[in-house]
């Protein structure tokens, strides 16, 4: 029977973006089996219009990035189940309010989910996830899939509402992305490779799960574990194609955006450096390059520096076709060697700060035909983390990537997405973790309790204005020189008060 579905994807920062691939495939794929669906990308503060909007249908179908939170607003105003999907989706079933959660490449068995979550035979849907008298259980995994199983046919949905603050027209084809492969190249065991972890042991969380739902989450989960300590990505196994047929993939895939009006595109690999050239070429034969005015990817700080050739001949490539080539999202996270280790980056803090270097260099160099210093990753705060280590990255931030300070923020902290990774097992180990309600189902204190006023202090002076990597530089200096606590309050308030004069 047809059903009433709405897509919600959460927009908590990047108001101007295309919405998901996934979602916009998803959309097409609902419609054509004859269902009515109605897609829409929601700002925080729109949630109740959202509900009200939305509320009257039979499933909401959520990405993983709404925090539970949001979810419980939506439910005030809205009886509809919700399905979350996404690299994160179990975490919300696990401690969240949805009442489904599609794990895996999801084109290939949402239909069957939705199928079975309105007939009752929920244990024969691939990946579909689901609570049963108190307990987790699931179906079949969902089955391994390569790019191009995922991707096509090709036929995007990209006509989303939009519910939130003011954005450009025409953002939903702002920049829509297009796939070459799945997973990430950087995969290796934090518990095998990094000594800040000796002696940490992999564990299921402490809940209620079916046999089957406990064989998953070790198979497809904890005994997968690999890559950065935080990132949802790590699970997933790297599937791609042969060079050519990579690029066969994202030319069909740009011809068809191309048609519908996007003017730019986003590549989505971890690995794009060696690529650049020869798609660039793909493009210029294929007659679409004339119609691109921009090409971004992002990569990882070391593969920018073991593939700096191939980046220097995609910038040229480039500006010979009169594209601009933009690299941003890289995870440079940290450049103290300590907080690499939390995160098990696989680099040093010398060859980061390197990475970070040259592009800025690259930038100075190529702009406008080249961008290369906007949107990356820091997350300069983890539960370690020490004043020290704040005076360290400040000091690099200023000497060799001055375009990150902004992010140096105390509110800059390492997110838990779930419960199934190194970083967390270590946090409960350590007796660090705090309940959550509110983003993911968990939080984490301070280990060094020096981090707690730092961070409480620095906020604090903030309000009063000012440059909040300058203001927490300046906080762990007082705090690492001043061991009296009533002389460094004074001194705090006078930071505040003089950047209140300023301001």
């Amino acid at each position: 029977m047809p059903l009433q579905l709405v897509l919600l994807q959460c927009e908590l920062q990047h108001r101007h973006q295309a919405p998901h691939l996934a979602g916009a495939l998803f959309a097409t794929d609902l419609r054509a089996a004859g269902h009515e669906v109605r897609c829409a990308l929601v700002h925080p503060s729109a949630i109740e219009e959202a509900a009200q909007r939305y509320g009257d249908c039979d499933l909401l179908l959520l990405d993983s990035i709404f925090p539970f939170a949001l979810q419980r607003r939506l439910m005030l105003h809205t009886a509809a189940p919700i399905l979350v999907g996404g690299h994160n989706a179990l975490q919300h079933l696990l401690r969240g309010p949805a009442r489904y959660a599609l794990v895996g490449p999801a084109r290939s068995t949402l239909l069957a989910a939705i199928e079975a979550i309105e007939n009752g035979a929920l244990d024969e849907a691939p990946g579909l996830w689901f609570e049963r008298d108190g307990a987790l259980h699931c179906g079949p995994p969902a089955p391994d899939r390569r790019p191009a199983d995922e991707v096509l046919p090709f036929t995007p949905d990209l006509d989303w509402d939009y519910l939130g603050p003011p954005r450009a027209s025409g953002s939903n084809l702002r920049i829509p992305s297009v796939v070459a492969e799945l997973g990430c190249v950087w995969n290796r065991s934090t518990l095998r490779s990094e000594p800040f972890y000796d002696g940490v042991s992999p564990r299921l969380p402490d809940a209620e799960l079916s046999p089957a739902a406990a064989a998953a989450l070790q198979s497809q989960f904890v005994a997968r574990e690999g890559g950065c300590t935080f990132c949802t990505f790590r699970y997933q196994p790297r599937r791609g194609h042969r060079v050519e047929r990579a690029i066969s993939l994202v030319v069909e895939q740009v011809r068809v955006l191309t048609s519908q009006g996007a003017l730019g595109v986003s590549l989505q690999t971890e690995h794009p450096l060696p690529l650049l050239v020869p798609l660039l070429d793909a493009l210029e034969v294929a007659g679409l390059a004339a119609l691109l005015d921009e090409l971004h990817t992002r990569t990882i700080p070391w593969l920018v520096l073991r593939h700096r050739e191939d980046l220097e001949a995609g910038i040229a490539r480039a500006a010979e076709l009169g594209i601009k080539l933009v690299v941003g999202q890289i995870g440079f996270e940290a450049f103290d060697d300590a907080s690499l280790r939390v995160f098990n980056k696989g680099i040093h803090a010398a060859d980061n700060e390197a990475a970070a270097a040259l592009l800025d260099e690259l930038h100075a160099a190529h702009f406008p035909h080249f961008e290369g210093i906007f949107g990356h990753g820091l997350i300069p705060l983890h539960p370690w983390s020490t004043p020290e280590a704040v005076r360290t990255n400040v000091a690099v931030l200023r000497r060799s990537a001055p375009w990150l300070l902004d992010s140096m923020q105390p509110f800059a902290r390492v997110e838990l997405y779930n419960e199934w990774n190194p970083l967390f097992w270590k946090l409960e180990d350590e007796g660090l973790l705090i309940e959550d309600a509110e983003g993911f189902g968990w939080g984490w204190r301070y280990a060094d309790q020096r981090m707690e006023e730092l961070t409480a202090a620095s906020a604090s002076i903030l309000v009063a204005g000012g440059a909040p990597a300058t203001i927490m530089d300046e906080v762990a200096r007082i705090l690492l020189e001043e061991h009296d606590p009533g002389a460094r309050r004074r001194q705090y308030l006078a930071l505040r008060d003089e950047l209140r004069a300023e301001n």
